[in-house]
């Protein structure tokens, strides 16, 4: 059973809109995505740059053109690779949009593969697939569609879902049968201890303690499976937080500093720009 600390906070769906919709852009937006969790599925199409999706324990290279489909429950983060932005849509809806009653006989003898837990799908999605251009096709008008923000944009997303994950599980992407272990697992105590505590003062020995390792095997552990160390994951987490404060709160850099575990300004400002390549206040009228 997966410890639900490290979910992440964001709600993504309610009874009424299963799903939510966003438009990304790295760096614009925020440095990159940390490692982070949701009970719901994502489907990202990239439009422009190139990047790299990190899921459970691989690593993913996108480029324009290309989609990823992330199952519940997976660790990923998203960054860009390069100097160009990393440019994106991404929509993180709840299952009960396609599967409803798991008691249905769509479900039982035909879509319960994607909620095997030996069911891996094959990312990302391009035109070396089958069915590759009528998935984007589909993809393309869930999100005009999504932008509407009305009942019948809603029941256009939930056809076009249905459809893409019908084209999916026929293009053979979906393999069965995987009996692995998930090494990103071993970290997840201590990914979930810091998203949930990255405002307070935290340490390498809390972090090991917490997945029951020694400090030096966490630390080659963790940056293994993340591809970054301890620090530079906490650094990261704390300034994508600072990043969502100031775009949609009414703070200061000052203020905000403090609330993602900053006691020294400078550095807040430094690693801040280091990340975003701005400083708090220009981040701020950014936005």
């Amino acid at each position: 059973m997966k410890d639900h600390s490290t979910e992440e906070k964001r709600k993504h769906s309610t009874a009424s809109v299963p799903y939510t919709c966003y438009r990304c852009s790295i760096p614009d937006f925020f440095p990159s995505v940390p490692l982070h969790w949701h009970r719901e599925f994502e489907l990202a199409c990239i439009y422009k740059g190139n990047g790299e999706f990190r899921i459970d324990d691989s690593i993913v290279p996108v480029t324009a053109g290309d989609i990823v489909i992330i199952r519940p429950g997976s660790l990923h983060s998203t960054d860009r690779t390069g100097s160009r932005k990393l440019i994106y849509d991404t929509i993180v809806f709840d299952e009960s949009i396609l599967f409803g009653n798991h008691s249905e006989r769509c479900y039982t003898e035909y879509l319960n593969v994607y909620n095997r837990p030996d069911t891996r799908i094959m990312v990302p999605l391009n035109s070396e697939n089958q069915n590759y251009q009528a998935i984007k096709s589909c993809a393309e008008e869930l999100f005009e569609a999504a932008k509407r923000s009305t009942g019948e944009g809603d029941f256009i997303v939930k056809i076009k879902l249905s459809e893409i994950f019908r084209l999916v599980l026929e293009s053979g992407v979906l393999e069965t049968g995987h009996k692995y272990e998930i090494v990103s697992d071993s970290v997840r105590p201590a990914i979930d201890y810091i998203r949930n505590n990255y405002s307070e003062k935290i340490t390498i020995d809390e972090l090991a303690a917490q997945c029951h390792l020694s400090k030096s095997y966490f630390m080659n552990l963790f940056k293994k499976v993340t591809g970054t160390t301890v620090i530079s994951y906490l650094m990261q987490v704390r300034i994508d937080n600072a990043c969502r404060l100031l775009a949609n709160e009414n703070m200061s850099a000052s203020e905000t500093a403090l609330n993602v575990g900053y006691t020294n300004i400078s550095n807040f400002n430094r690693q801040f720009r280091q990340l975003t390549g701005s400083t708090p206040k220009e981040y701020k009228k950014r936005k």
